[in-house]
C-alpha cells in the first residue's frame, strides 16, 4: 500500500474517530494494517515460543508493564478481533509472546508465589483503567478495551 494511501487511511480514521463511529474507524483501520504487502509476507510461527531472556537488574515499574501491554498486547487483540481479555489471558500471553525480556528482580517471587513481575503487571492495568484504555469493574479480572482511545493509540504509535 502506497504511503499517501496510508496517510489518507489514517486521515478518515481519525475523521471516524471524531464523530464517534467507531465501527467505520475499526473498518478503516483494518484496511489500513491489511495491506497486501503485509498479507503476502506472514511471518513463521515457531513451534514454542522462544525461551525468556533474563537479564541482572531491578524489577520494571508499572509503567514499563503498561507500556508493553499497549504497545504490543492490545494490538495483538484488535488484530485478532477482541476487544475483552481477562487478566489470566493476559499473563498468559504475556509468557508466550516472545518479547518478553525479565529482569532478575522480576522473577523474584513473593511470599505467596507469585513472580512480582505480575504483581507490577496487575498495577499497570490499574494505570491502564487510569488513563481510560481499558475498563473493568473494581477488583475484576475481566477488562473491555475502550475502542476509540486504543485505535488513536494504534495511529500515534503511543
Amino acid at each position: 500500500m502506497k504511503s499517501t494511501t496510508k496517510n489518507l487511511l489514517r486521515k478518515a480514521v481519525t475523521e471516524a474517530l471524531d464523530t464517534k463511529d467507531d465501527a467505520a474507524a475499526f473498518e478503516l483501520l483494518g484496511l489500513l494494517l491489511d495491506s497486501p504487502s503485509q498479507r503476502d509476507v506472514e511471518p513463521a510461527v515457531p513451534a514454542l515460543p522462544a525461551a525468556c531472556d533474563v537479564v541482572t537488574g531491578p524489577a520494571h515499574d508499572y509503567h514499563h508493564w503498561a507500556k508493553f501491554i499497549r504497545e504490543h498486547f492490545i494490538p495483538f487483540m484488535h488484530m485478532n478481533g477482541r476487544s475483552r481479555f481477562t487478566s489470566y489471558e493476559l499473563f498468559s500471553w504475556m509468557q508466550n509472546c516472545g518479547l518478553l525480556s525479565l529482569t532478575t528482580g522480576d522473577i523474584e517471587t513473593h511470599q505467596d508465589g507469585k513472580p512480582v513481575w505480575r504483581n507490577i503487571t496487575s498495577n499497570a492495568l490499574k494505570n491502564l483503567k487510569q488513563q481510560g484504555i481499558i475498563h473493568a469493574p473494581a477488583w475484576a479480572k475481566d477488562y473491555t478495551i475502550q475502542t476509540a482511545k486504543s485505535v488513536q493509540g494504534l495511529l500515534n504509535g503511543t
